[in-house]
């Protein structure tokens, strides 16, 4: 038999040094994201959705008036397109409704919300509500958001995620706000201070109503949690489920936070029964009810585990473990039903996709796959978190009820340390191989392509001079040349030849710039 020991090293990883190594990745990662930004131009519906509030600030220069002009906007859409009335309100306040020049705020806007919102539901969920480890809290949200923005895969998705302002506020924005508006209803609960709770609590009635009113996708998802929050509260009210963990405090919310619960469904359904709704479902190919659960019950195996999740997602599942053992060491209830609250992650990932399955039939456009991704995301790491933690409490409970950890512990042992640095190893030099080859794997690495070689800066350049063109007074009918090669990552849809299906963008351009007609200019290529 061989003899030999496995090198590990020397010193243990701390909890802090983690997090802080997680978070300079996590912005470092960012920094060619948000620089592409400054290359950035509207497009689309944001000419035809912040239309009236673009005039409206062109007329009088007045920012008070634009926004009025915005919600005026919202409440057509609400009565003539889209229920979403709170994701519409947004998609009419683009930066360009002011200055095209302030477009590169989009990236900054959406990541920043998306950013905030994921932190503040993991330190809420985490620290307040299960008393765990602030530090190794702060190394769940910085690997989930990696995940999130890093491992996006494609092009579509990306650009419509994070630098299509109509597509991103709606989508990537409205969903960080739903971490934030869920991380509030824990914090009502658990947070030991009585203002605090106080103040969160108004907070949460107060965006309770618009967040039903965000893209179906989220505001689906809020309504089914909504749902359970009434139920438990009941069922907790005839003492048929119990809330452990609850302070004095908490006692007394658990009785109201019902409240912002219902206002949430009130939202929803004034959004689900818009009347611009039956107007906009004229236009597209529907599924019924029963068909598009399961498409989307599907769709999470194709879409999602098939055709997006790669081998270093699994790799940073697998750098989580560690984390939630430890984390599930200081645990004051065991979690008993993984097989339970993985079906209902399915099942809440799933349900992300239905309201596109349902309207539109399909679940092609990019800001639709990357709210699933993200989505599945998230319930991935809270079902590692929940089986890690099931098994940490069933192996203690059987086979060492006698021997638990003396002290509470602030660093990893040297064996989890080595498999925690074999583990960044793996992932590193796996992603070179993959990066090499092919630039554009990560979304950081794909925005740094498109800055060195060129094609950002020429994107700009082209696009000033297409501003040029439009801002000239003189000009009725403007001719702007075609793009010689959009970057993926921050071109969504152009004009187009007069008789196709999107020469709305046409039009909607040339009201936004004042202009009789606006045309393109076709690049001839040689054959």
């Amino acid at each position: 038999m061989l003899d030999y020991k496995f090198p590990f090293i020397k010193k243990n990883i701390s909890f802090k040094a983690l997090s802080i190594v997680m978070i300079c990745i996590y912005v470092l990662s960012l920094i060619p994201i948000l620089v592409l930004g400054f290359y950035d131009f509207p497009s689309a519906d944001d000419f035809s959705m912040a239309l009236e509030p673009h005039l409206k600030f062109v007329a009088t220069g007045n920012v008070f008036s634009t926004i009025v002009a915005a919600f005026v906007k919202a409440h057509w859409i609400f009565f003539n397109y889209e229920g979403y009335f709170f994701s519409a309100l947004l998609t009419c306040l683009c930066p360009a409704v002011f200055s095209e020049q302030l477009y590169f705020l989009v990236p900054f806007i959406i990541i920043s919300m998306l950013t905030f919102g994921v932190c503040y539901f993991f330190n809420a969920f985490f620290v307040k509500a299960l008393k765990l480890d602030k530090h190794l809290s702060t190394v769940v949200s910085m690997a989930t958001l990696i995940m999130m923005v890093q491992f996006l895969k494609t092009s579509g998705a990306r650009a419509q995620g994070f630098y299509w302002w109509s597509g991103a506020v709606n989508y990537v924005f409205t969903f960080g706000m739903a971490f934030f508006w869920v991380g509030l209803l824990l914090r009502i609960l658990y947070d030991e201070d009585k203002k605090a709770c106080k103040r969160k609590f108004i907070w949460a009635c107060i965006w309770a109503f618009p967040m039903g009113g965000a893209n179906y996708l989220t505001a689906l998802e809020l309504a089914i949690i909504s749902f359970l929050i009434i139920f438990i509260c009941v069922m907790n009210k005839f003492s048929k489920i119990g809330i452990e963990g609850l302070g004095e405090i908490g006692r007394k919310y658990v009785k109201l936070i019902w409240i912002p619960a219902v206002i949430n469904l009130i939202g929803f359904g004034f959004s689900v029964t818009a009347p611009g709704i039956k107007i906009r479902s004229a236009e597209t190919v529907s599924n019924s009810p029963v068909k598009a659960v399961l498409l989307s019950l599907y769709g999470t195996f194709n879409v999602i585990m098939d055709e997006m999740a790669r081998w270093e997602t699994l790799v940073v599942l697998l750098l989580l473990i560690p984390i939630f053992w430890k984390l599930a060491g200081e645990l004051k209830h065991r979690l008993r039903h993984p097989l339970i609250f993985i079906v209902f992650a399915y099942g809440m990932v799933s349900s992300n996709m239905t309201p596109a399955y349902y309207a539109v039939s399909n679940f092609d456009e990019g800001r639709l796959v990357v709210l699933a991704w993200m989505e599945f995301v998230f319930f991935a790491v809270l079902s590692v978190f929940y089986s890690t933690a099931w098994i940490r409490g069933l192996i203690e409970n059987k086979f060492f009820s006698a021997v638990k950890e003396s002290g509470k512990s602030d660093s990893f042992s040297h064996e989890v340390s080595s498999a925690i640095l074999v583990l960044f190893a793996v992932l590193i030099f796996g992603s070179a191989l993959c990066v090499v080859p092919n630039p554009h794997y990560y979304t950081a690495t794909s925005a740094l392509y498109e800055i060195a070689s060129g094609n950002a800066a020429r994107y700009r350049s082209e696009n000033s001079e297409r501003l040029k063109a439009l801002k000239d007074p003189s000009l009725e009918t403007v001719v702007l040349r075609e793009y010689t090669d959009a970057p993926d990552m921050l071109f969504y849809k152009d004009i187009t030849d007069p008789g196709f299906d999107d020469y709305w963008i046409n039009g909607s351009m040339a009201k936004y710039y004042n202009k009789k007609e606006i045309a393109i200019e076709r690049i001839k290529h040689e054959e």
